[in-house]
């Protein structure tokens, strides 16, 4: 039987579910840095109680009892009787990835399956009072008066909880207000062995009473002797009505004061409130139509050159960028949801290996689109992986070459302008670009005259090649060739670029630039012809004017020398404008060097028209799935202009040209 996904108490317990699993994964890893922090361990185990509590009530019985099996482990922890060692976190990994895929099940509309046997099994034996004896002793019999018999009763087998009014008429004994018809009551003092405080001199308890009244509530001295309130040295047995339990943690007092009725907590407002991502994404349209109206106003105002129209359309241009910032915020999110994800597969990977290494995490408050966060999940793993498994040397490889046993994998996140900076480094061996250029020949990728002319940088990018592998040794981790091409692609379908240094010896620093949101876009204008096209900002490396004299041909490649590095040079009015005429050869261009994934490429357009943030908008019927184009959008003069996709671009037409 599926489970209703319709159900509004089901969707609130997925999203619920969603952070709390989120905040256990984050937790889990500090956990094993800060093992006897008692506030983290406090957390954890209500983060399990929450989501128990919320899968017992839509029936998920598998969930319903991993999270038991967790959540009475985290309660022996933070008593202090048992301490978090390296195999009891590979256990909380386990049982975290069940979770994640329980949920999962759950998100997708089926019951959870039970959780591995094992991991039960595991969870069961870290709670064998025998491998893990309590820490703190009995506590001596206190004498305590008798209870009335009045006072409702409920079998210790049958709950751990006793009800609110149970728990008053117990506080009402204990300040002496016990109703008139009880036989005993602490109110009148009576002579006994131990001195006590009674209600007439005072309504407080002292910590060791308060204490021996919870142990007498748990059951600890239902068979002990007990004192009657006679004036006799001798101890009279006595046989009371076993007493519920009552939750430590609950009840234990701050202050020896008990007020028999504690204040209500006042409750606070709530400052904040879930909204469907797909109504901010018809907001985040509505802003985006609202910016091309007022890139239609300006443009419109240059033309009329009136003091106040230009006066009311700077006003515009203010509030709808604030508007357009107000509205990006709220689809923003903290990268940090995408780390947190990664201590826990290098630690695994690490281990598998026999490596010893250590992740730094930097800048995971950096925010970023929603979007973006989730599509750069898997290519970051595959890059922080690779880190580990090539870059990080074994420990004795290390020793070695006088660097630390413990290699290092940085992943770092930053905001500059109006793009993200992703930075994966390590100081592993390197690579070696002789080693990348021999490789590449050996493949069949090149001869070796070109791959001599290769630049480092050139060499770096190998890697991203289809079927390229240094790994000499297939393995269940890499070797296969597969994975980073995989990367590149998913990169530059967010326009994004990446770039590679590396030191033999010394480690290697990849760096990805991707938009800050794939909503509103800045472009470079440009004229082919008699039509506009849009390059995406986050692409351009510079712009200038090129004295056709000083092209050369290389292996049937028109290239430019910029900064002593040969780059191949195309000419996008022959590949995009219907009015191109070969004979029209003017003696100077204009050339934009474009990144496009870790290749730098020039391009010659017609006229450079200038900035312009735009919004993307879908390829018309007529357009769609044509090649080379990422969308369309409306230019401030009202004219429409198509935005370049660079990849597939180069990959459909330079193949075809050359």
């Amino acid at each position: 039987m599926a489970l209703d996904t319709d159900d509004e108490i089901l969707q609130d317990f997925l999203v619920e579910a969603d952070e709390l699993l989120e905040g256990l994964n984050e937790q889990l890893v500090e956990l094993e840095s800060a093992p006897q922090d008692s506030d983290l361990l406090n957390s954890i185990f209500r983060g399990f109680h929450t989501i128990k509590g919320g899968a017992g009530f839509l029936s998920l019985d598998s969930m319903v009892a991993l999270c038991h099996k967790g959540e009475d482990v985290f309660n022996i922890l933070r008593q202090g009787e048992r301490v978090v060692d390296a195999e009891m976190m590979d256990t909380f990994l386990k049982v975290l990835d069940a979770l994640n895929a329980m949920f999962a099940e759950v998100k997708s509309g089926e019951y959870p399956t039970p959780a591995d046997p094992e991991i039960l099994q595991s969870l069961a034996a870290y709670l064998d009072p025998n491998a893990a004896p309590k820490a703190e002793p009995e506590p001596e019999p206190v004498k305590t008066p008798e209870p009335e018999p009045a006072t409702p009763t409920t079998d210790l087998n049958a709950s751990d909880d006793i009800t609110d009014d149970e728990f008053e008429a117990l506080l009402d004994q204990l300040h002496g207000s016990a109703p008139p018809g009880s036989t005993q009551s602490v109110a009148a003092p009576t002579p006994v062995p131990t001195p006590t405080t009674t209600a007439s001199d005072s309504d407080d308890i002292t910590d060791d009473e308060f204490e021996a009244l919870l142990d007498e509530l748990q059951g600890k001295n239902k068979t002990d002797d007990i004192k009657t309130p006679e004036p006799t040295p001798a101890p009279v047995e006595s046989t009371p009505p076993p007493l519920p339990k009552v939750k430590t943690e609950r009840h234990t007092p701050e202050k020896q004061e008990i007020p028999a009725k504690p204040a209500p907590a006042a409750k606070q407002a709530e400052t904040s409130v879930r909204v469907d991502t797909s109504r901010l994404d018809e907001i985040m349209n509505m802003v985006g139509e609202l910016v091309l109206v007022r890139n239609r106003i300006s443009t419109l105002e240059t033309a009329l050159e009136n003091e106040e129209m230009a006066k009311a359309v700077n006003n515009l241009t203010v509030v709808t960028a604030d508007l357009q910032t107000a509205v990006m915020k709220t689809r923003m999110q903290p990268i940090k949801k995408v780390f947190g994800r990664f201590p826990p597969v290098v630690r695994d990977l690490a281990r598998s290996l026999k490596k010893e290494i250590n992740l730094e995490l930097r800048g995971e408050e950096t925010d970023l689109d929603k979007n973006l966060v989730e599509a750069l999940a898997d290519p970051l793993v595959h890059l922080v992986r690779n880190a580990v498994d090539h870059g990080i040397e074994m420990p004795d490889v290390r020793e070695k070459a006088n660097k630390p046993r413990t290699g290092l994998v940085v992943l770092g996140a930053a905001q500059e302008g109006d793009h993200i900076l992703l930075t994966i480094s390590d100081d592993g061996a390197g690579m070696d670009a002789d080693v990348l250029r021999k490789k590449a020949v050996e493949k069949g990728m090149m001869d070796e005259e070109s791959a001599s002319r290769l630049a480092p940088s050139e060499c770096y990018a190998l890697i991203f090649a289809p079927g390229f592998s240094m790994k000499q040794e297939i393995s269940d981790i890499s070797g296969r060739g597969v994975g980073m091409d995989v990367v590149k692609t998913s990169i530059s379908k967010l326009n994004g670029v990446i770039d590679i240094k590396s030191d033999v010896g010394k480690g290697t620093v990849l760096s990805i630039k991707v938009p800050l949101t794939l909503a509103i876009m800045p472009t470079l204008m440009v004229m082919l012809g008699n039509q506009i096209f849009a390059f995406p900002l986050v692409s351009v490396n510079e712009i200038f004017h090129l004295d056709l004299s000083k092209t050369n041909m290389v292996d049937g490649q028109e290239t430019i020398t910029v900064r002593n590095r040969a780059l191949p040079l195309f000419y996008l009015r022959r590949w995009l404008a219907d009015t191109f005429v070969e004979t029209e050869q003017p003696k100077m261009e204009h050339v934009v060097i474009v990144q496009v994934g870790t290749q730098r490429v020039g391009f010659v357009v017609d006229q450079l028209l200038g900035q312009e943030e735009v919004v993307i908008k879908p390829l018309g019927a007529m357009l769609q799935g044509t090649k080379g184009l990422a969308g369309a959008t409306i230019t401030g003069d009202g004219r429409i202009a198509l935005i370049l996709d660079f990849p597939e671009l180069m990959n459909t037409y330079a193949r075809r040209e050359y």
